[in-house]
């Protein structure tokens, strides 16, 4: 399966679920992310991923279609539902090169370091965000779990 396509993203759902330190990591988080891929190296095209997380659990994912939109929400909003036909809304935007992506789900950049070196951007409560290293760690735990993923 191809790293960040629909079936991708149904596997990390499923292993974020699966993954007892992320959920106790994560126990007090509330705030969905769109995770957005910015070509680079063999990605000649942008992904955006929405993944819900709320408590410790991951209430779904997709990845947006071409020119689909999102909305942010202020800091400290409500998580709201994702909805057919209605654009993600989220409390969190992460985002980076296709590069540096593939050093984190390889485990060799942590997200967080990675965010401080400038090598991510965030839109959102950046304390919120520092409070939760163990837990973004545990998301690249979760994704590195996946087995048989192809990279671009």
């Amino acid at each position: 399966m191809k790293v960040f396509s629909e079936e991708w993203v149904e596997a990390y759902i499923k292993s974020i679920n699966d993954n007892p330190n992320y959920r106790a990591a994560a126990s007090w988080w509330e705030g969905d992310f769109l995770f957005i891929v910015e070509p680079s190296g063999n990605l000649d095209k942008e992904v955006k991923m929405f993944v819900g997380l709320y408590k410790g659990d991951c209430t779904g994912g997709k990845i947006l279609s071409p020119g689909e939109e999102h909305v942010v929400l202020k800091p400290g909003s409500d998580p709201v539902p994702l909805k057919e036909g209605e654009p993600p809304a989220v409390e969190f935007v992460f985002s980076g090169t296709y590069d540096n992506w593939l050093k984190v789900l390889k485990k060799e950049l942590d997200p967080i370091q990675g965010l401080m070196a400038g090598k991510f951007k965030l839109v959102g409560n950046m304390a919120k965000v520092m409070r939760a290293t163990k837990a973004a760690q545990e998301l690249v735990n979760s994704s590195a779990s996946i087995d048989g993923v192809e990279y671009f």
